[in-house]
């Protein structure tokens, strides 16, 4: 076929099997095109490569917000709305695990993210107060899947879910 392109898929769900959101993207090799949520209640999410960096949306023109991220040595840094509205996330990547911050150092959460075979589980937040994530990457890069997973906390934030204690 021509005009052609492989895709790489990766699914997930970010938090439990009773209140928790689906997780589903494509991977094109420029765009990463998903959804958090289901068909009815779910919000689109589109990034690409913009020279250094990857900037995108999440959600619609009249409700959602930017996203915005780029990697240097190791440490990915977004930021998720507006200048003026937004929140700053930190992460921190070795080969197999992602630590970091998402929002401000008074008023955030913390992030730990563990890659294996494929497949990456964590945790946004702490013991007493969080939310568990699992992804199965496939051949998508862990980054992305980091990314999308952090996207997803901050719609789950947005609608005013529950952070519950670790299970």
């Amino acid at each position: 076929m021509t005009g052609y392109q492989a895709q790489e898929a990766l699914e997930g769900r970010f938090g439990g099997v009773s209140d928790g959101v689906a997780l589903s993207a494509t991977w094109d090799g420029a765009r990463l095109t998903g959804r958090v949520g289901g068909y009815v209640d779910g919000t689109d999410v589109a990034v690409w490569l913009d020279g250094h960096a990857l900037v995108g949306r999440v959600g619609g023109v009249t409700h959602g917000f930017d996203v915005r991220a780029s990697i240097a040595a190791g440490v990915m840094t977004m930021r998720l709305g507006s200048f003026t509205e937004g929140t700053d996330a930190t992460l921190n990547f070795t080969p197999d695990t992602v630590t970091g911050r998402y929002g401000s150092f008074t008023d955030g959460l913390d992030l730990s993210l563990r890659h294996y075979a494929g497949e990456v589980r964590g945790r946004f937040g702490g013991f007493t107060r969080g939310v568990d994530t699992r992804l199965d990457l496939g051949a998508v890069p862990f980054p992305l899947g980091a990314l999308l997973l952090t996207c997803a906390l901050r719609l789950w934030l947005e609608q005013g879910r529950a952070l519950t204690a670790s299970r």
